[in-house]
């Protein structure tokens, strides 16, 4: 029995292995491109063992194979996933989700000045991206997939169709070795794929137009549209674009706010913060909305929705206290000439706190845990019990208590009190 034939057997053992692998991934992926409202068609599947036959024999001439392992470890797309997307220009967004979901391991762009095609073009070709990945160590549930690679290939509908034609037709002549007149149309239909991808973002940048004509944004796919087209790459390029299946609900649910206001708070955008754009946006809302109006009802009908089981009061009392902690460092910053007067919104830096206050390591240590807390309660990711909720809420108020009787503007201290007694 050869190497290959030895392979071939082992595999067919371990090909519902790969197949899950391929499922598991394609879901992650499907489920995350929903929430951010990037449209696109995802498919999986496992490589068929009566198909690898060919390619490993081809291979096989300038690699001899010694053992199976090295053929295991050379045909890293055993278990592929297909990204089809309706606009091209999402791609970059695409490689956030990756980049977030899976441990990257190689990344593959095309064109590739590297790579020779068998016949002579006179278009570009395949436009595409490809990922060679694993399952993160993180991720405990799925340690049996962890050390396997598989690959995505990321690129748009039209493009994924055209490689299919002339990956079956070109590189797998079961029908014979195409003529010249043959390959000559393939590389036409490349230029007509080509010209569709143009088209495709022009889609995408009229529908941006639509929406801001209209002043209203009906789902998140066009909400994620009109943030990516309003900010441009520049945005997209330095910062996540994050959940913007979280931000639409906040959009839609609570402040129901028109695109032509929703422009002002994309201004607002800091390029210059670790945080998403999406959850920007949502400290925004929070920031000019609930400040204003601690007493309203929405966050608490909001978390209503996202948690329907549960009682609501300590989320919002959470939420509320830390929005009162924010008021009380910007007033802290005001009184010690440390506020920026350009920017409205900010994202808080509490280890600025040790050098105006009395404030210790410890208590900056739980900020940033809290932080982290109320990032996860807004988003709805993070569900803790109760008791894990009054006791973080508890620590929260304790170091806003600290915070305020530090202030010097009596009046702001008084109110700001009034406000946290008032939870």
């Amino acid at each position: 029995m050869t190497i290959i034939e030895k392979f071939l057997k082992e595999y067919n053992k371990q090909y519902d292995f790969y197949l899950e692998l391929a499922r598991i991934g394609n879901n992650k992926l499907e489920t995350e491109l929903a929430k951010r409202g990037i449209r696109a068609i995802v498919s999986n599947r496992a490589k068929k063992p009566d198909r690898l036959k060919e390619k490993l024999e081809n291979r096989d001439k300038e690699k001899k194979y010694k053992s199976t392992d090295e053929i295991f470890k050379d045909i890293v797309d055993l278990a592929g996933i297909r990204v089809a997307l309706y606009f091209p220009t999402d791609r970059e967004l695409v490689d956030e989700i990756v980049s977030d979901l899976f441990e990257i391991e190689k990344i593959k762009r095309f064109p590739d000045s590297s790579h020779k095609p068998v016949y002579k073009k006179r278009f570009s070709g395949y436009w595409a991206t490809h990922y060679r990945v694993h399952i993160k160590k993180s991720d405990k549930l799925l340690k049996r997939y962890q050390n396997t690679t598989f690959e995505i290939q990321v690129a748009s509908v039209l493009m994924h169709a055209w490689s299919e034609v002339e990956h079956d037709l070109v590189y797998k002549p079961y029908s014979g070795q195409l003529t010249e007149e043959e390959l000559s149309i393939l590389d036409e239909i490349n230029g007509l794929v080509l010209t569709g991808e143009i088209a495709l973002e022009r889609l995408q940048k009229a529908i941006t137009k639509r929406t801001k004509e209209s002043n209203q944004i009906s789902d998140r796919y066009e909400l994620t549209n009109f943030i990516v087209n309003s900010l441009g790459p520049n945005y997209i390029d330095k910062l996540k674009l994050g959940d913007t299946k979280i931000l639409n609900n906040y959009f839609k649910n609570i402040y129901n706010y028109k695109p032509q206001e929703f422009k002002y708070f994309l201004k607002n955008i800091n390029q210059s913060v670790d945080e998403s754009i999406s959850d920007q946006l949502i400290n925004m809302f929070l920031d000019d909305y609930l400040k204003e109006n601690m007493k309203d009802k929405s966050l608490k009908e909001y978390f209503h929705k996202i948690q329907p089981n549960r009682d609501a009061s300590g989320f919002e009392s959470f939420v509320k206290t830390w929005i009162i902690l924010e008021k009380t460092y910007m007033v802290l910053l005001e009184e010690n000439d440390l506020k920026d007067k350009h920017r409205k919104y900010f994202v808080p830096d509490f280890n600025r706190l040790r050098t105006i206050t009395k404030i210790t390591l410890k208590d900056i240590r739980n900020l940033t845990s809290y932080r982290k807390l109320r990032n996860q309660l807004i988003h709805g990711i993070e569900s803790p019990n109760d008791a894990y909720l009054n006791n973080a809420y508890a620590g929260l108020r304790e170091i806003t208590v600290k915070l305020i009787e530090q202030l010097k503007n009596e009046e702001k201290k008084t109110k700001l009190l009034n406000e946290l007694n008032g939870i």
